[in-house]
């Protein structure tokens, strides 16, 4: 299924966690490296669950330009992906189709006010404008917490209102202009001048944004913005991992997504980092472990040296010394730790 279905495949895997070893951001991250687009949660697109969404066509060749795009054609956004990502992709994928995110992956939303928002706008049309859907929705089952993170997690942007400044007055637009019981009417402070423009969200805190309120991320992988000091330091991106021969020195780096301790494995601990290309598996000796518990345990990026070691085509990396990517904000994504 995930070959000739991927798109359904993925959605159904999201739709349906937790259900086993991975993060929902670790299956993201894999179904994107083999070509398939994920879409980020939006306020008119988005339904209840994560469900697949059909793409536009491709822009037509230049011969084609002067008979224009075909009018039935409803203009959808494609997220950019990385060129580098579709070129390791070895899995041929329906491009015609890409995986929406749907409202259960938005924190505190419950599965009334995901229905709510999809019913509503069912009903009565797309939602024109911010303000719009709290005149729409105030009062049914979606709180406040929820109204705040689906700002956050940039629902709202495709209706053309950044994200800061709908988070600098949204209360003010939840609970409206009534009196909170027993505190009369401050006179108005009257101020001249407008406000100053609040500078837009760049890629890198909607990353962080999306981690935390979707715990997955749509657009790049957490390490693509730590790349230009991952290379400084001569760590090896996973997708050049393939050229190292058996026994040469090596250095990874990565966001840990697993740590394993295998009551058979005589105190080994295996982990797996992840960066924006793939996967390396890192296998640690007691004694590594014990002079690096500390940073290999608490810090969410790490640097590892070892050596490669290859057998019967898989390759894996034996460490020798731990460090952790200094900083670097902490992000919101979990690993999978000794379970």
């Amino acid at each position: 299924m995930k070959l000739h279905h991927p798109v359904e495949f993925g959605c159904g895997l999201l739709n349906n966690q937790p259900m086993g070893f991975y993060h929902p951001s670790v299956l993201v991250e894999d179904l994107k490296r083999h070509g398939l687009k994920a879409l980020p949660v939006d306020i008119n697109r988005s339904d209840v669950r994560c469900l697949p969404e059909a793409l536009p066509p491709p822009p037509p060749r230049s011969t084609d330009l002067a008979e224009g795009p075909p009018s039935s054609v409803a203009a959808l956004p494609r997220l950019p992906t990385d060129s580098s990502v579709l070129k390791a992709s070895t899995v041929p994928v329906n491009t015609d189709y890409a995986m929406r995110i749907g409202f259960n992956y938005v924190r505190d939303l419950g599965e009334d006010g995901r229905k709510a928002i999809v019913n509503e706008r069912e009903q009565a049309g797309p939602y024109r404008s911010f303000d719009d859907f709290l005149g729409r929705l105030r009062g049914g089952p979606i709180g406040p917490r929820a109204v705040r993170n689906l700002v956050m997690v940039g629902a709202f942007d495709a209706l053309g209102q950044p994200r800061r400044e709908l988070l600098w007055g949204w209360q003010e637009r939840w609970h409206g202009t009534g009196l909170r019981k027993g505190i009369d009417k401050q006179p108005e402070l009257r101020l001249n001048g407008t406000a100053p423009s609040l500078p837009h969200i760049d890629d890198f805190d909607a990353n962080q944004l999306e981690y935390r309120i979707s715990d997955l991320s749509t657009g790049h992988h957490l390490i693509h913005f730590c790349r230009d000091r991952l290379q400084a330091v001569g760590a090896v991106e996973t997708k050049q991992l393939p050229k190292i021969r058996n026994n040469q020195p090596v250095r990874v780096a990565g966001l840990v997504i697993t740590r394993q301790a295998p009551a058979t494995a005589n105190r080994i601990r295996f982990f797996t980092l992840e960066d924006e290309f793939g996967q390396v598996n890192v296998t640690i000796k007691p004694e590594i472990y014990e002079r690096y518990r500390r940073v290999a345990n608490r810090q969410p990026i790490l640097i590892i040296d070892g050596v490669m070691q290859r057998q019967d085509g898989v390759h894996s990396v034996l460490a020798s010394h731990i460090e952790a990517l200094s900083g670097v904000p902490r992000p919101a994504q979990r690993s999978h730790d000794y379970r």
